[in-house]
């Protein structure tokens, strides 16, 4: 029947334009809530600030060092990312929120060294992604996760407060687990 539409006059071109934007609408939709899917690789022997060094930031927080997210060396593993939006919340959600989406979702939390590791791999994909890896303890004693903004020419590593609240179009990050 699409095939019919499309060889029709234009009444039925534009039945058809229409049609592709609402199917379009609907895979968008679809899309924020099953998430997108990004494959990283875990492990390795580079220390935090060679794989932060490896990518190009206009912003990195200071306190983002091997002292407070080190890497340990170990083998190397591929991991499945999956990053969802609540766009369906009618409130900026809690991290604690998130995290009870992570269970509806199947997905297990990342650990920061996800949050480099797709920075490094994922670098032209856009957006806050939040990675809620177990807080550390910033400076002052805030537990923090790590979150890479990526914007226009902006992009930034940085650290999040774990007990506030985050912008309901902000990817979420977790971990697809292992079969």
């Amino acid at each position: 029947m699409i095939h019919w539409l499309s060889t029709q006059k234009s009444e039925a071109n534009a039945a058809l334009d229409i049609m592709a934007d609402k199917m379009a609408e609907v895979l968008i939709a679809a899309q924020n809530r099953i998430g997108k899917v990004f494959c990283i690789k875990r492990g390795g022997k580079r220390t935090t600030e060679q794989v932060v060094g490896a990518t190009t930031h206009t912003l990195v927080n200071e306190n983002i060092n091997s002292k407070n997210f080190p890497l340990t060396e170990r083998p190397e593993e591929e991991r499945e990312l999956v990053v969802f939006q609540v766009l369906e919340y009618d409130h900026n959600p809690s991290s604690e929120e998130i995290l009870k989406e992570f269970k509806l979702r199947g997905l297990e939390r990342p650990i920061y060294e996800d949050a480099f590791k797709f920075d490094k791999a994922h670098p032209d994909e856009k957006g806050v992604f939040v990675f809620f890896h177990e807080p550390r303890l910033d400076p002052g004693r805030v537990p923090v996760v790590l979150v890479v903004v990526r914007g226009g020419a902006f992009r930034g590593l940085g650290l999040g407060w774990f007990g506030g609240t985050w912008g309901r179009s902000s990817w979420f990050v977790g971990v697809r687990p292992r079969k």
